[in-house]
């Protein structure tokens, strides 16, 4: 088996390897924006909360309640702000894997072709010398 054919079974490890890489990357990202919107619906659901609140006219009581409730939703705000963190930090790391398996493979795959290229350049050298070594037994041949 030649070289190039033994380097293309690598190559098409690493593409795998890669493959896996880049579908973690795009869950992690998929989090990321989860995570994301539900941050924002948080806040959009504090701020409506808080506006109503103002616009009200609450008893001491109910107001006391409802800032509890605000303060619960704040702090799953806080909570959420920390998950999307998180998420982004695996993300992050989930790049940094795809970068350095997609330079593999790039890297496997120019290995492949540059033994290819020998291969071929060898080959090509032995059809001259074979045609060479044809072309002079004609001519000592036809003497």
């Amino acid at each position: 088996m030649k070289k190039s054919r033994r380097m293309q079974i690598l190559v098409d490890l690493a593409k795998r390897k890669e493959d896996v890489a880049a579908q973690q990357l795009a869950r992690d990202k998929a989090k990321v924006q989860h995570d994301l919107q539900k941050l924002n619906e948080l806040k959009d659901y504090a701020g409506q909360y808080e506006s109503e609140r103002n616009l009200l006219g609450l008893s001491a009581y109910l107001t006391t309640n409802y800032q509890h409730f605000v303060d619960r939703v704040q702090q799953a705000i806080v909570q959420q702000e920390a998950a999307v963190g998180r998420a982004e930090q695996q993300a992050d790391m989930s790049m940094r894997r795809w970068l350095q398996t997609r330079t593999k493979t790039k890297s496997m795959d120019w290995l492949k072709e540059k033994s290819h290229k020998a291969e071929l350049a060898v080959e090509a050298k032995q059809e001259q010398r074979q045609s060479d070594e044809f072309a002079m037994r004609r001519f000592l041949d036809s003497m």
